[in-house]
């Protein structure tokens, strides 16, 4: 073999493993892009990494389906804003009626309900504040384990379910005091309720109706306090109700311990903090009339004014 041939030889053999080792390199990875590192240029204006975060993280809640779009996307929606605010403080929109006043308010506006934020993000919750609120609203986290028996009415005729002729609300009425009447006296409340309810879901269940909260929402009023008026074994007077007469029994009253709840309280605690704070800040505001004669008319009723918000108990 000549010396020509030798050298081709090694050269191809040299470039395949050349070839081999750059294959089994992996890519490199990208680069990591930094809040500082300039991504994109609106009308000349520089826009950063951090710019274009930190308007999605600010962006208000009316605003949030705008934050998930893409960077490209949300680029552009941010690029439309930028070119028309410059082009309002270029022509001084911000000096002209009624612009001025509707941002001062904005301003107003803004800068209280982020006060409020920042009182929520901060306030300081101890164990002893969650004793203190638990003990206070104790009654909150009794529940009632009870039976109800539903005698339902209808002033318009008709048959129910099983085709019986409807009640009107005087026999209702009646049937409900001749069962109460006769359950106190002697009698099973859950055989009972299986008899006469007309509550198909709770009947089949001897009326048990499960746990009832003191505080809970969505129960009448009139119902909890029947029931929560109840010693347990009593059986309640009948209860009216747009429909029909309820009559419950009181089986037992069961409260959550405060282990049990505290997880739970934090929020309901630090609402309570806040509002009470402020309650401090608002009541204490000093007022006074400097000219008498321009709070005498009393304009049309509209809209109450506004005032910060503070974040809703959410407790039941």
């Amino acid at each position: 073999m000549n010396i020509v041939s030798r050298i081709g030889r090694r050269l191809a053999a040299g470039f395949c493993c050349v070839a081999l080792a750059a294959a089994q390199t992996p890519p490199a990875a990208p680069k990591k892009i930094s809040p500082d590192d300039v991504v994109a240029t609106v009308e000349g204006v520089k826009v950063t990494a951090g710019m274009i975060d930190g308007l999605r993280a600010g962006a208000p809640p009316q605003f949030q389906a705008a934050t998930k779009l893409s960077n490209t996307e949300f680029l552009k929606g941010v690029a439309g804003l930028l070119v028309l605010s410059r082009l309002a403080e270029k022509e001084k929109v911000q000096e002209l009626s009624p612009y001025k006043d509707q941002l001062e308010f904005l301003r107003l506006n803004f800068l209280a309900n982020a006060y409020v934020a920042n009182l929520n993000a901060t306030v300081k919750i101890t164990p002893s504040d969650i004793k203190k609120y638990y003990e206070e609203h104790k009654g909150d986290y009794e529940a009632a384990v009870a039976r109800a028996i539903y005698i339902s009415f209808s002033n318009t005729g008709g048959t129910d379910p099983q085709g019986r002729p409807r009640l009107t609300e005087v026999e209702a009425k009646a049937k409900a005091e001749k069962l109460v009447a006769a359950l106190r006296k002697e009698g099973d409340f859950a055989q009972a309720a299986k008899d006469n309810s007309d509550d198909a879901a709770t009947a089949a269940k001897g009326g048990d109706i499960g746990p009832l909260k003191r505080s809970s929402t969505g129960v009448p009023t009139e119902i909890r306090e029947a029931v929560f008026n109840l010693k347990p074994g009593e059986i309640s007077d009948p209860v009216s109700q747009p429909t029909g007469y309820y009559i419950f029994k009181l089986e037992a009253l069961q409260t959550t311990p405060l282990e049990e709840a505290a997880p739970t309280l934090d929020e309901a605690v630090r609402g309570a903090k806040i509002n009470a704070e402020l309650q401090r800040l608002l009541t204490n505001i000093k007022i006074t009339h400097d000219n008498e004669a321009f709070f005498a008319d009393t304009p049309a009723a509209g809209p109450p004014a506004p005032s910060p918000g503070a974040p809703a108990s959410l407790s039941r």
